[in-house]
This record gives C-alpha cells, sequence and structure tokens, in this order.
C-alpha cells in the first residue's frame, strides 16, 4: 500500500532514531558551534599492548599485576616467605666473580667494590625484584672520567614502550620511561647504534617470559587471586574467633515473672557476681559454634593450591602435613631443579652486566676492548650450592666412581688422553667441582709434559693476557 504522505508529496516526519543521528552529525560537524574534529574508531579487540607483542599484556594489566604482585609481598606473609625464600638460595651467602684474565680480573674488583655499586650489598633486592616482577631494567651510567659506570634500577611500572628492531623482536633497541610531565624519557639499549656516545644504557632481564614475548611475569602471578581468597577467609575466621568471645544468657522463668525479671536482668550481671534464685529460675548460655574441623580442609586445600603456584613444599614454610624426612628429601628435588636454573639465569645476568660495563670502559679507552663473547670463558663465579648435600656422601659418590673409572682405565690395551678428561670431568662432576674443558685440556696438557719431561707451557697458573 502506497503511503499517503509520500503520494501527496509532504515528507513523512523524521523518527526519533533519525533525530539523533542528525544531531550527532551536526555536532560532528561544527554546525552547532563546536570546533570541527575526527572520530577514529579502535576495531581492535583490546588496548594495544606495552611492547606491541601479542603474549604481552596491555599496559593497565601490566601496571596492575605489578601492583599486585608489590602490594601481596608487602602485606601477605605468605608471598613475602615465597620470594625471601628464592633470594635466600639464589644468593645465599653472596655470589663473586673472578677472571682468568688479568685485565677483566682488575676490573672486575674496581666494579663490584666501588662505593657506588656495591654490588654484594644488591644482590638481594635485585633478585626479589626479579622474582616478584618477573622484569629487571638496570640502568650503566658511565663516568667518562674513569670509565667506570655506576649501576641503577628503574622499576617495571615505570616502563611504557619497549622498541624492538624492526627485523628482529628479540633485538631490544630502546625503552621508554615515564614521565609526569612530557614526553617519555628514552633509554637505549647496548644493541642501539652509536651508543658508544650515549650516557648511560639500560639492561633489560626477564623470567617466566613466554615464548613471542618481551616481558616477564612475576613468581606470585598464578598465586594472587588464591593469596586474596586465602587470606579473606583467614579473616572471616579471625572474625568468628572473636564472636566465640560473645554469648547470650537463657534465663527461663515461670511466665507470671518474665517482665519482673526482664526489668531485674536488664543490665547483664558483672562477672564473678552470685545470683541467688528459686528452683523456678534456670539459667543457660549460649554462644556460637564455628565447626572449625570443618572449615580446616577447605583452608588446606587454598594453601595447597598457593604451594603448587611457589613450587615449595608446604615444610618450607613451616607446615609438615605428616611429612617426614623421606618424604621431605623427595619433595626438595623439584624444588632443588628450579631454584638452580633461577640462580643460572641471575649468574648469567651479573656475568652480563660486568661484561656490559667492561665494554663501556674499553669505549673510553681505560680498558681494553672486549672481544671475547663467551661468558664461561671469562668468568668463574663462586656461587652457594642450592643443595646443601652432605660432603661426606658426595665424596663417596666421587670415590667410588673413581675407582671404577681406575678399573676400566686398567683394562685398556693403551693410554687413552680421551678417557682420562672424561674420567677427570665425571670425577669432578660427582665431587660437586664442575670443571671446564679448557681447564681439563690444560690439565691433561700438563700432566703428559711433565711425563715426557718436558718444560711446562706457562700460563697454566698465571692469569692469561686479555684476548
Amino acid at each position: 500500500m502506497t503511503n499517503p504522505k509520500k503520494r501527496s508529496g509532504i515528507k513523512p516526519a523524521p523518527t526519533l532514531r533519525q533525530r539523533v543521528a542528525g544531531v550527532a552529525e551536526k555536532l560532528l560537524r561544527g554546525l552547532l558551534g563546536a570546533h570541527p574534529y575526527t572520530v577514529t574508531v579502535d576495531d581492535s579487540p583490546g588496548w594495544a599492548s606495552l611492547t606491541g607483542r601479542p603474549h604481552d599484556y596491555d599496559p593497565a594489566q601490566v601496571l596492575e599485576l605489578y601492583n599486585d604482585a608489590l602490594e601481596a609481598w608487602r602485606k601477605n606473609p605468605i608471598a613475602w616467605r615465597i620470594i625471601a625464600i628464592t633470594a635466600d638460595y639464589v644468593v645465599g651467602d653472596g655470589i663473586k666473580f673472578s677472571s682468568p684474565y688479568a685485565t677483566l680480573q682488575r676490573f672486575i674488583d674496581r666494579f663490584w667494590n666501588h662505593t657506588q655499586n656495591r654490588m654484594d650489598l644488591r644482590l638481594e633486592s635485585m633478585c626479589e625484584e626479579l622474582a616478584r616482577s618477573g622484569d629487571l631494567f638496570v640502568l650503566l651510567f658511565r663516568n667518562e672520567a674513569d670509565g667506570m659506570s655506576y649501576v641503577r634500577f628503574i622499576t617495571k611500572d615505570q616502563i611504557s614502550k619497549i622498541e624492538t628492531a624492526e627485523n628482529d623482536w628479540e633485538r631490544e633497541l630502546v625503552y621508554y620511561e615515564k614521565n609526569t610531565i612530557g614526553e617519555p624519557k628514552k633509554w637505549y639499549s647496548p644493541n642501539y647504534p652509536n651508543v658508544d656516545q650515549q650516557p648511560a644504557v639500560m639492561l633489560h632481564y626477564s623470567v617466566n617470559r613466554p615464548v613471542g614475548a618481551l616481558l616477564g611475569e612475576s613468581d606470585l602471578t598464578t598465586m594472587l587471586p588464591w593469596l586474596q581468597r586465602y587470606s579473606r577467609m583467614l579473616e572471616d575466621r579471625v572474625r568468628l574467633h572473636w564472636a566465640m568471645r560473645a554469648f547470650l544468657w537463657f534465663v527461663t522463668v515461670p511466665s507470671m515473672k518474665v517482665k519482673e525479671k526482664q526489668e531485674q536482668y536488664k543490665t547483664p550481671p558483672e562477672s564473678g557476681s552470685i545470683i541467688v534464685k528459686d528452683e523456678g529460675e534456670e539459667w543457660a548460655v549460649a554462644s556460637p559454634s564455628l565447626h572449625g574441623a570443618d572449615a580446616q580442609w577447605d583452608m588446606r586445600a587454598v594453601r595447597q593450591y598457593i604451594d603448587a603456584g611457589s613450587g615449595y613444599p608446604a615444610h618450607w614454610r613451616g607446615e609438615p602435613l605428616g611429612a617426614n624426612l623421606a618424604t621431605a628429601k623427595a619433595m626438595q628435588d623439584p624444588t632443588e631443579r628450579h631454584l638452580t636454573k633461577r640462580q643460572t639465569y641471575f649468574v648469567y645476568m651479573l656475568e652480563d652486566i660486568i661484561a656490559t660495563a667492561f665494554k663501556r670502559a674499553g669505549e673510553t679507552g681505560m680498558e681494553r676492548v672486549l672481544k671475547e663473547s663467551n661468558y664461561d670463558k671469562l668468568f668463574v663465579p663462586l656461587k652457594p650450592d642450592v643443595s646443601r648435600t652432605d660432603e661426606v656422601e658426595v665424596s663417596k659418590a666421587a670415590q667410588q666412581l673413581s675407582t671404577a673409572l681406575n678399573t676400566l682405565y686398567n683394562q685398556m690395551p693403551g693410554n687413552s688422553k680421551k678417557l682420562t678428561g672424561i674420567a677427570t670431568r665425571l670425577v669432578m662432576k660427582f665431587a660437586a667441582e664442575p670443571i671446564r674443558d679448557e681447564d681439563v685440556e690444560e690439565i691433561l696438557t700438563e700432566a703428559w709434559d711433565e711425563k715426557n719431561k718436558k718444560p711446562p707451557q706457562t700460563g697454566y697458573l698465571t692469569p692469561r693476557p686479555l684476548p
């Protein structure tokens, strides 16, 4: 059927939706006195990530997780203890470094003990920050007078963006630090071109980092919701125990005396009062029942969930749960393996800091330029044992292994330098003192020279020159 208004030439009245759309259009075009502007519609699924990598959190999530982990560490005893245990085992009594190269050894001594660095005092806080936030941003400020670098830090929540190479996203180039006013401050990575002209460089280290991401995650990330739930459960139980101190008196009297007794006992009797009553008056007290035996299983389940996230057995935080010596030793093995891996990365991080500082000193002409890039050849770390294994058991294992290898060696038709090298490495490994292949080679060469009455080559026991 034809619309009569359209047929007669009369324009139909606009609908409400059309009128609203018209007003919005006029506003956008500046026809109502507003300045013209453009609107960009964001059809992306969410906020852009801080690093541009798909597996990284967006900036709001990064800030939220960092603040949550920091607050949990400050207020929750379990979270504090988890981070403290990590630092206690990774750093332990302290970590030291030496080098077979005399020039690098002198720089290590200067850098490590410099009054602006005091690395021994920084190790624990560095390890805790790495575990708590998942990332550690290290600044090296170079003193142009003597080439020495001073170690400083920027927290993860202050980093607003990480810029990487166009063809290699693992090659980080620029870090942007938030500023209260103005543009973010740029800090350049050692990978940035012509970075030797910069007064400072930034190094970035991370743990718990998914493949394809630039930022790591806190050791507490998976535990944060359950730590919060456990805190609330425990707080509720504390409140219920407080309520246990409240109780009610129920006084039973004949019906004709109810009003009289209500007036008499309007004020409850004080503790220790003596009340004389007849046989027609009965007193009873009622208090809330907590059912604590039932609640313990729920709270234990939450604690076990937290322990699963931390990787630390329950008896490490003082809750044996029926564990004996045998089960305690069995539960420690996976934990010690995890801590050993963390210690390995932490040692690499310190070696990289020292190597970068030494290279920066070389750029000023104060030190020789570092050409060797293999840290296993440049540094000899002295680190604490994660597992304090009984030295008697270790020595017995090394002795039994050496006896077995000696029997094998005697069965050989002749001398084998390769077998001797393998035997040396195995014995030192079982003696909890791993040895590098270069050192084994030097030992065998020195022994061979001694056997053949040749003068030993120089450089075995004295520091070698820098390559």
